[in-house]
């Protein structure tokens, strides 16, 4: 069993329609496959169509676990992050699935991007294109060896650029560049 996840807000702008549709799509072409949705529905504010929440609810192998305190727990049950959102500041979600050894498939967007080594760490696909997402997930099924090395590359990479320590040097150095202008 191949398991997909997703962490954050159950709603549009965080490309959870996309998601669905190319999982939906995927599942049928590789019934050994899964989906863990984690978060919460927001449904007064830019909620996921109704075929998207029909789909979620109908499909066996999508499960919808709803907000959690400790996401680490279905980081471990998974093989890879899907964060196909359309604008972050700057997604956590993606570093902590890459502290957890997960590949991840994340959108070309701010943030993202730079977390993301495409074919290093995971793959990067355009916002808002389900075929480009859907061909992603297909490829980290195909292709186990490929995805294994991902997931290989996956902690370090975050360990060496942002572990706090590097990242509060990093801030220093910074201020300290600023303040002698």
């Amino acid at each position: 069993m191949l398991t997909f996840v997703f962490v954050g807000r159950i709603v549009r702008d965080k490309g959870v329609n996309e998601l669905v549709s190319a999982f939906v799509k995927l599942n049928l072409a590789y019934p050994h496959t899964r989906l863990l949705l984690v978060g919460p529905y927001e449904e007064n504010f830019d909620p996921v169509l109704p075929e998207t929440k029909r789909l979620i609810d109908t499909c066996d192998s999508i499960e919808a676990v709803g907000g959690q305190k400790d996401v680490r727990p279905f980081y471990e049950q998974s093989d890879v992050l899907v964060f196909p959102s359309y604008r972050e500041g700057f997604p956590n979600v993606v570093i902590e699935a890459g502290a957890m050894e997960l590949p991840s498939i994340v959108t070309d967007i701010n943030g993202s991007r730079e977390i993301i080594e495409d074919g290093k760490n995971g793959l990067i696909v355009p916002p808002r294109d389900e075929q480009a997402l859907y061909e992603a997930m297909k490829w980290m099924v195909d292709h186990p060896h490929e995805r294994d090395k991902m997931t290989m590359n996956a902690r370090p990479l975050v360990a060496s650029r942002y572990e706090q320590g590097f990242v509060r040097q990093c801030l220093r150095d910074y201020y300290k560049e600023i303040l002698s202008m």
